[in-house]
């Protein structure tokens, strides 16, 4: 009986010392202006060195040059294109069994997104020209192609269990980069290369 009851306690004890579910964290969007900071760069030297720095940087690290307009300070370029079973939205998702339902969703080749990053830079002559003033911003894109498939439901309008045929409209979706990190490396790749020509 005392083995019993002792067998008993420890399952108790075990049981109160789960540990408790991940709660999801809440993101916060960032203020305009911690995000206009966050993508400026101001270097020193004058605009023809920056530009040509940074378009060879973009080259380095495998960027496609969409548009180049020298005159405009304007420079658009984007990744190669890359199928995924996560699009940019979902991949704020914090929550776990979300996102694995998501990806077993797209694991077939026609339901994945294709997706790429997208970037656009202004640069522009600064402080009389002896300085020029950067701006990146950067961008997560994907986009999923018109698709039918079946689904599981368990709301009241259905009986529960039963497979649905649901038919999805093509979808886009852009996500702004909100990572210091990923602005701080393109400027310091930048820079190196700025002086690099200097």
């Amino acid at each position: 009986m005392k083995k019993m009851l002792s067998g008993l306690a420890l399952v108790a004890l075990l049981a109160g010392c789960r540990t408790p579910a991940p709660q999801a964290v809440e993101m916060k969007a960032l203020a305009p202006a911690d995000r206009a900071a966050m993508q400026t760069m101001i270097h020193t030297g004058r605009l023809d060195a920056v530009f040509a720095a940074t378009i060879s940087v973009l080259q380095d690290l495998g960027w496609k040059l969409e548009a180049v307009d020298k005159p405009a300070g304007l420079i658009r370029a984007a990744t190669a294109r890359k199928n995924e079973s996560l699009g940019p939205e979902d991949e704020r998702e914090l929550n776990l069994q979300t996102r694995h339902a998501t990806t077993r969703l797209h694991a077939d080749i026609t339901k994945k997104w294709a997706r790429w990053q997208e970037l656009v830079i202004h640069t522009e002559p600064w402080q009389g020209g002896s300085q020029t003033r950067q701006r990146i911003v950067l961008t997560q894109r994907g986009t999923l192609p018109a698709m039918s498939y079946y689904e599981e439901q368990d709301g009241t309008w259905y009986r529960r269990g039963r497979s649905v045929l649901i038919h999805a409209p093509p979808a886009e979706q852009a996500v702004g980069v909100d990572l210091p990190e990923a602005y701080r490396d393109l400027f310091d790749r930048i820079t190196k290369a700025l002086r690099q020509r200097q």
